[in-house]
């Protein structure tokens, strides 16, 4: 096991105690300052695995296996967490961090959409196709890694630390918001751009050898008609040659 796949490793052994944490909430009342620090990390990783493995060579099939899963188990984690947070307002009033519909309607989606994508890769792989990448989902995963610990952070509102803090947690909150929201879009948009780019997945293999097959016999075919005109201005010339040639003959 290279140091990448350590560091993936590393990333998904974050994510139960980054649960723990939460779930520590009624002991530990600045628990989601702690746990947002978990979070941190581990996106940290996600960054850290994939730069080492290309800069150094060291991509293995046991990375790529591991490094999707763990990027999914921590958004589906951090998701899960937002939609039981809950945060005060100085006037004593309990809200959730995710407003009502909207936060169970993005996370129904993102849900949906990475256990869509999971199949199709198993699909492909069972076939041996190759999947094309995607800059959308790569776009996704950033915003979403950068709203969800906005989002954690949202009860600063009611520490009695400073109001800069509390201002802080409001910001949070709504840019927090945005941010999920375009991570949302994106994420749909992004898993019918990778079905649609990968589509060549649900055609049968005897479609496409028949298409290959076709494919192959239209080029043959352009080579010929190719060769055999090369050939005809080969004879033209020749014959334009020959009788230059007779005609000096004659004059002699």
């Amino acid at each position: 096991m290279n140091l990448p796949t350590r560091i993936t490793v590393a990333r998904i052994a974050l994510i139960p105690i980054f649960v723990l944490i939460f779930c520590l909430r009624e002991v530990f009342e600045q628990y989601y300052i702690l746990m947002t620090i978990v979070f941190i990390i581990a996106s940290c990783t996600d960054f850290v695995d994939g730069h080492i493995a290309r800069k150094h060579n060291l991509v293995t099939d046991l990375g790529k296996f591991l490094d999707p899963i763990a990027d999914k188990i921590l958004v589906v984690a951090g998701v899960i967490v937002l939609l039981k947070m809950n945060f005060v307002t100085s006037s004593g009033s309990i809200y959730p961090v995710l407003a009502p519909y909207f936060g169970e309607i993005c996370v129904i989606l993102i849900l949906a959409r990475e256990f869509i994508i999971g199949v199709f890769r198993q699909i492909a792989a069972a076939k041996g196709k190759v999947m094309a990448a995607d800059k959308l989902g790569k776009a996704k995963t950033i915003i979403t890694l950068i709203a969800l610990p906005m989002l954690m952070l949202v009860p600063f509102i009611n520490e009695p630390w400073h109001k800069a803090v509390n201002w802080v947690g409001v910001v949070f909150l709504f840019l927090g918001w945005v941010l999920f929201g375009i991570a949302t879009i994106l994420t749909v948009v992004s898993g019918i751009n990778y079905v649609f780019k990968n589509k060549h997945v649900f055609k049968d293999d005897e479609v496409v050898g028949k298409t290959n097959e076709t494919e192959i016999k239209n080029t043959c075919c352009e080579q010929l008609e190719v060769a055999n005109f090369e050939i005809e201005e080969q004879d033209t010339k020749a014959e334009e040659n020959t009788n230059c040639a007779c005609k000096e003959n004659t004059n002699d």
